[in-house]
């Protein structure tokens, strides 16, 4: 094939990839790379395309092996370190960006990507200045300042939070997740200008994209803070639908992988783990937005417990040893349970994750609310681990995750009929944990915690075998970094304001009102 032909399909794989299309990406690049294995620029589109699908290893293989064509392509050298941070192989990325910047000590993507890290990390500080050190090199960044931002808004700078937003908007004014963080920093009132800006953006956005759902959240959340519910809620159903139209969502698969769980687990009459140690992980998980954050930063505020934050190690764990290519349990998951070495290599790659944090304290707790449906597992792998399930009114919790944008792994937050389907599989799949592990569980009500907090919060400590400190009553004051939605709220303290929200929006959104 002549270098002018390869050059337009390569040119047309580029547009593909633009336009998201990565499917088709990898498919004719694919077949173009066995033709032109010589060209770099391939396995750097078809490993970002399988990054961007979430197919990591697939991507590390094609990043890997253009890097044999060319050791020192920085672009190829920065996407696999990407591979690395997205396979939880944090040493491996790290070690890779310094080696990018011994190449080339200007490289920005390396410094944002690098802080990204550090940010997963926890390391805030770390992370701060790194992003401070690539808008020296790139004060034109709009990634830079809004990567600042998003540091500054985990621990608690919702002033810096809102200034870099700004920033990164004054250079991209597209740039509709700045809008975003702006959103869930401040508080509007009719006569804001932001509140301005993101009517103008929304008439001039084309329809359907993601920066619409953007804006539309952005708008849900003006309206809310003045009061207007109705068109709130109007904005809310238009960007959740919309999102779930991007993305091409069923909710029907995740509800089988719980179902599934289930009746796998119910063929083991008592689940046992020969598994020695004396664990010092605190897991908080339930429905997302049912109090975790705030439960981790009351749990957090004690001098013997290290706020993780929501790690995605356990979820890597079961995918990556129990979950089939359908989504489901592996069929012959049995033989797995009552293989102690098999178990106690997957605990080890569990403390292996934990210890990068190299934390001091007795305790490190670990929020990732989905962790409920791996419950069975920890009590295998991490038998005696703490476990506090968090739950909260089933209205208001839905509206909760309705009215928030996650990233990621929450699909099913949506669309109203999806929330209460899996709403419902959920209360199902914990009424079924609590039969089998009893009070190995704590179940912390949202409510009760709100309204009494004090006998709320000892029971709290209690249960994690802790001496009880005074501090924890001040869990606002505390200083853990926060990588949520619930950054703002969990920095306040405890407000019953929360309680009925829904009865707010029950006009408007019927769907949840009828449904649960």
């Amino acid at each position: 094939m002549s270098d002018k032909n390869i050059s337009q399909k390569i040119q047309i794989l580029l547009n593909h990839f633009n336009a998201r299309n990565f499917d088709h990406v990898i498919s004719k690049g694919v077949i173009l790379i066995k033709k032109n294995p010589e060209y770099v620029i391939l396995y750097n589109l078809i490993g970002s395309s399988y990054q961007n699908l979430g197919e990591f290893l697939k991507a590390k293989t094609f990043f890997t092996n253009g890097l044999k064509l060319d050791n020192k392509n920085i672009a190829l050298m920065n996407n696999l370190a990407m591979s690395y941070k997205n396979l939880l192989q944090y040493d491996l990325a790290e070690k890779l960006y310094f080696e990018i910047l011994e190449i080339n000590e200007k490289y920005l993507n390396a410094y944002v990507n690098l802080g990204n890290l550090k940010r997963d990390l926890n390391k805030f500080d770390e992370a701060i200045k790194l992003y401070e050190k690539a808008a020296t090199i790139n004060d034109k960044s709009s990634i830079v300042y809004y990567s600042l931002a998003l540091a500054h808004q985990g621990i608690g700078n919702f002033e810096k939070t809102i200034s870099y937003s700004q920033k990164a908007l004054a250079i991209e004014p597209n740039l509709t997740r700045a809008d975003h963080l702006i959103s869930q920093s401040m508080k509007y009132n009719n006569k804001n200008k932001h509140f301005d800006d993101l009517i103008k953006k929304f008439g001039e956005i084309p329809p359907n994209s993601f920066e619409k759902v953007d804006l539309c959240f952005s708008l849900a959340k003006a309206e809310e803070d003045q009061k207007n519910y109705r068109a709130a809620s109007e904005y809310l159903i238009k960007g959740n639908k919309l999102r779930k139209d991007l993305i091409k969502y069923d909710v029907q698969k995740d509800i089988k992988l719980l179902e599934n769980i289930k009746s796998k687990f119910l063929k083991f009459e008592n689940i046992k783990s020969d598994i020695p140690g004396n664990e010092k992980v605190i897991f908080i998980l339930g429905m997302p937005r049912s109090g975790t954050s705030l439960v981790e930063q009351i749990i957090t505020s004690h001098s013997q417990v290290f706020g993780g934050g929501e790690l995605p190690i356990l979820s890597n764990i079961i995918k990556n040893n129990f979950i089939d290519e359908n989504g489901l349990l592996i069929k012959d998951m049995e033989k797995f349970v009552n293989e102690a070495h098999f178990l106690n290599q997957l605990k080890k790659d569990y403390e292996n994750f934990i210890n990068i944090f190299q934390y001091k304290e007795k305790y490190i707790t670990d929020k990732a609310p989905l962790n409920f449906r791996w419950i069975g597992f920890i009590k295998l792998i991490l038998p005696n681990a703490k476990i506090i399930h968090c739950i909260r009114d089933p209205k208001n919790n839905c509206l909760s995750m309705f009215k928030n944008l996650f990233e990621g792994g929450l699909n099913f937050t949506y669309d109203q009929n999806d929330l209460i389907k899996y709403f419902k599989q959920y209360q199902v799949m914990m009424n079924f944990w609590t039969e089998k592990f009893g009070e190995k569980i704590l179940h912390v009500n949202y409510e009760n915690l709100v309204t009494n907090n004090v006998k709320e919060i000892k029971k709290i400590i209690t249960f994690c075998d802790l001496e009880w400190e005074e501090n924890c009553l001040s869990f606002h004051k505390n200083k853990t970094p926060i990588k949520t939605m619930s950054s703002s709220q969990a920095r306040n303290p405890i407000y019953k304001s929360s309680i009925n929200t829904f009865d707010k929006f029950k006009d408007y959104l019927t769907i949840i009102d009828k449904g649960l």
